[in-house]
């Protein structure tokens, strides 16, 4: 009382901060999306009814309406979502219908595919899907389709021929993601390839890494394929590989001509692994079984990349060759990424 007699200024008070406003359903509605074409209307799936206005969430957004999952779609720089509520004619069934947009069909099919496990019942559709517990999952193109269902059991039979019908008028991809090509095929376990933003084999650093599982004499394999952005990342990214297993296991002796440089190691929670770099790629194998197996899958990668390296390297001498054939001024053809300058 006395300082504030004389004239002392107050103390300054907290600053509250003023709440986000969130956007409400009727400004989603307002919004507009290429996914809102695929909802289908009125009658055209028997069995279903369109029963509210769509929604098109932006990515900022996604929160309002599927929570902390949005940190997932994120991850792979979702565009936006249309969500579109039916329900059964029968009236004891409902379903959440979710088109997920993304760049391109490379994002799309890593938020599929680390959503898929080992015990999901494969959907025989374009480019892929599967059946989980009360959703089916479609990953075309550049859209992740995700139907969420419930109800009675004529509702749940019928749920995929609701999504089914939502990915029908979508452009499927031209296949999955071409680095794929490199691994091998006739171990490889069908529509077990995933992409996966946050990393792979549990290592952060393997972030944006292709993985998919092999069977070899019964066998469980994991693979994982990385292209880097130079050599010298790829160089990095196998040390610190290595240096995992330094750390938690031991590391034994490197296989004879295998890449540019690898190693194997073994450890008691994760395994054996055989890892290698080549050129930009970085290369793994791991399973707890025989390592002979994991050798015989990398030495397979390692021939398919030389291969193609060679035939990429046979094109370029080629389009070199008609180069000097072209008038001056003409542009030069475009070069394999391995094969351009290093930043």
């Amino acid at each position: 009382m006395a300082l504030a007699a004389c004239g002392a200024p107050e103390a300054p008070q907290a600053a509250v901060a003023a709440p986000i406003p969130r956007p409400s359903d009727a400004e989603f509605q307002a919004l507009d999306s290429p996914s809102m074409q695929f909802l289908p209307r009125l009658d055209e799936v028997p069995g279903w009814s369109l029963e509210d206005d769509p929604l098109v969430v932006p990515a900022e957004h996604l929160e309002t309406q599927i929570g902390a999952d949005a940190a997932h779609f994120r991850e792979y720089e979702a565009m936006d979502a249309t969500i579109g509520t039916y329900g059964s004619t029968s009236g004891q069934g409902f379903a959440r219908v979710e088109i997920f947009r993304f760049p391109d069909f490379v994002k799309a099919f890593g938020a599929y595919s680390t959503r898929r496990t080992a015990n999901s019942q494969p959907l025989d559709i374009q480019n892929e899907g599967f059946i989980g517990p009360r959703s089916v999952h479609i990953w075309r193109g550049p859209f992740y389709v995700r139907v969420i269902g419930g109800g009675d059991a004529q509702a749940q039979e019928t749920l995929p021929t609701l999504a089914t019908a939502v990915a029908s008028g979508m452009q499927p991809a031209p296949g999955k993601p071409a680095v794929f090509d490199f691994l091998p095929v006739t171990t490889r376990v069908v529509n077990s390839e995933s992409f996966a933003a946050e990393g792979g084999f549990g290592q952060p650093f393997f972030a944006n890494s292709f993985t998919a599982r092999f069977t070899v004499n019964n066998q469980p394999i994991d693979g994982l394929i990385l292209p880097a952005p130079s050599r010298s990342a790829a160089a990095t990214l196998l040390n610190r590989y290595r240096q995992f297993f330094i750390a938690n296991g031991r590391v034994l002796d490197p296989i004879p001509n295998l890449g540019e440089d690898n190693f194997t190691a073994e450890d008691r929670f994760f395994g054996r692994t055989v890892a290698f770099r080549l050129d930009r790629f970085v290369i793994a194998f791991r399973g707890f079984g025989d390592r002979q197996a994991l050798i015989d899958q990398a030495i397979t990668t390692d021939q398919r990349i030389l291969a193609t390296i060679r035939t990429q390297l046979q094109r370029a001498e080629q389009q070199a060759r008609e180069a000097l054939r072209r008038p001056t001024g003409t542009p030069r053809p475009a070069q394999p990424a391995w094969a351009e300058p290093e930043e």
